[in-house]
């Protein structure tokens, strides 16, 4: 009864196979003169993408050390991937308006939360719309006025972080409240809403947000997936489209609280809306909500979700795993973290350890800054990312054909021994003095791009950098970190890829009080 069905299958598969041969003739034909692994076209990198999402970092870093002094390929069945590792080869494609359109790949993301956000839209036209809008709700004015949330939140993070470690070996996991503490933040500040995150431990956003990320790296490492037709028979669709129903369900509550404000004539001070999440409570701010509801003659309701979603994305994933990071490595760096507290000591000579944070504080920060880059340099939150090449393309030495993806990682990149170490320092050792004007002078600038760049960069990396020199600042005034028994030394910390660069099971140091001055 079988055999029928099974010689059917190998006949349509040898048809499809030719097919695909043939019109490819001409990619394969370019991509076979680029260096990179040997295999067949169709199988390729397919052996190093059904890993496991923590142990494909580590084979993906193997591989690029191989290659990494010139562009290099690999095949991932039909699908050419073309791997840049030169700054100037990135440069070329990152600054030039003929590699806006983001890759196919991104597709996955458009089907799924995201939509048609800056992020992830390949509508240039609307990108150029929606992200000048964007750019307006993190306008300099606005950014400073976030301040004082940010180091109101990070006070009550402080305080979590005190109650959650132990009482004996004073060890916490410390992802989970500052995962929760940048969702408030992002919440306060961006969207105006209160979800009262610290305090009940939980949302809904970041539950969801987690099991669509998960679907995202699995469409994308098993690409037959790709298609939407076939990813319907998958069991990984019915808990995405749960979680996207959630996420759907808690962005439009706030587009509708807003609109709700919007429509209220004259009442600056009756701007309140409960939500669900314990209690959500709209802010009276001029957020990108606001922004986007007031422009709605250029954005329908949809697409405004997409825009808030992923600014939740952007404003969550980023700075939680950086925040987490930098503790992390002051814990292990104790040398780095009382050279960072002597720093806020000078900046906060009045002794007063608990007075709030001001815009002219961060300015004098430098060292701080300098430990964020590191952190960032060796924690790149989005690791890598795509450019689709529309045209047969010179980059470099090479002709690279049209119809491929172009694969860009920051992740490996920030740790070449070709742009960072010396005789003392291998490109793996934490060294906020990589960030010292001179040594940031003898580098490409694009050895370093830990948010993209060019047009399509994030466009919230001023939010981002304030948050994050808040949020360290207060936390290193009331706390000294000091190493885990769980996690000993830096090289445990695991680390997974979910899209975006992700801690596999919790970042744990051990927290203790500073005393009195």
């Amino acid at each position: 009864m079988w055999l029928p069905i099974f010689t059917t299958l190998l006949a349509v598969l040898a048809i499809a196979s030719i097919i695909l041969s043939i019109k490819g003739r001409r990619r394969r034909i370019l991509g076979n003169l680029i260096p990179g692994p040997k295999g067949s076209f169709l199988v390729g990198l397919l052996p190093l993408a059904l890993q496991e999402a923590e142990q494909k970092i580590k084979s993906a870093q193997d591989l690029y050390r191989i290659y990494e002094k010139s562009l290099f390929k690999g095949w991932l069945l039909n699908n050419l991937y073309i791997v840049l590792t030169r700054p100037e080869d990135i440069e070329f494609v990152l600054t030039s308006p003929k590699f806006l359109r983001k890759s196919k790949e991104y597709n996955v993301l458009q089907q799924s939360i995201m939509g048609q956000g800056i992020f992830t839209t390949d509508d240039i036209k609307k990108w150029k719309v929606n992200r000048k809008l964007l750019a307006k709700g993190f306008g300099f004015t606005l950014l400073k006025g976030f301040i004082p949330i940010f180091y109101e939140e990070a006070l009550v993070l402080a305080e979590i972080l005190r109650d959650n470690s132990d009482s004996k070996s004073k060890e916490c996991d410390i992802s989970v409240p500052i995962s929760m503490a940048t969702m408030e933040m992002i919440g306060k500040t961006a969207l105006g809403v209160t979800f009262n995150a610290q305090k009940g431990g939980k949302n809904r956003f970041v539950e969801n947000l987690f099991t669509a990320m998960h679907a995202w790296e699995y469409r994308i490492t098993h690409p037959w997936y790709l298609s939407s037709t076939l990813f319907q028979f998958s069991s990984v669709k019915k808990k995405h489209d749960r979680s996207q129903t959630i996420i759907y369900e808690f962005t439009d509550e706030i587009i509708k609280a807003k609109i709700v404000e919007l429509n209220k004539s004259g009442s600056k001070n009756d701007m309140n809306k409960d939500f669900d999440d314990n209690k959500d409570i709209g802010r009276n701010t001029e957020t990108l909500t606001k922004i986007f509801l007031e422009n709605s003659h250029e954005m329908s309701l949809e697409q405004i979700r997409d825009e808030l979603v992923t600014v939740m994305i952007g404003g969550q994933e980023t700075t939680a795993l950086v925040n987490a990071c930098v503790i992390f490595m002051l814990a292990h760096h104790q040398d780095v973290q009382n050279k960072v507290f002597k720093e806020l000591e000078s900046i906060f000579s009045n002794g007063d350890r608990n007075r709030m944070v001001t815009y002219n504080d961060l300015l004098q920060m430098e060292y701080l800054e300098r430990v964020i880059k590191e952190t960032l340099r060796l924690f790149p939150p989005l690791p890598v990312f795509g450019r689709d090449l529309a045209e047969d393309t010179m980059i470099g030495d090479y002709l690279c054909p049209a119809g491929v993806t172009l694969i860009i990682c920051p992740l490996f990149l920030h740790s070449s021994p070709q742009y960072y170490g010396d005789t003392t320092h291998g490109p793996e050792t934490f060294n906020p003095d990589n960030f010292l004007p001179e040594a940031y002078r003898k580098r490409h600038p694009y050895a370093y791009i830990p948010f993209s760049t060019g047009p399509r960069n994030c466009v919230g990396i001023k939010y981002a950098m304030l948050q994050m020199k808040t949020v360290i600042s207060t936390l290193v005034r009331h706390h000294r970190f000091l190493p885990s028994d769980r996690c000993p030394t830096p090289d445990r910390l695991r680390l997974m890829f979910l899209t975006t660069l992700k801690l596999a099971d919790g970042c744990y140091v051990k927290v203790e009080p500073r005393g009195p001055e």
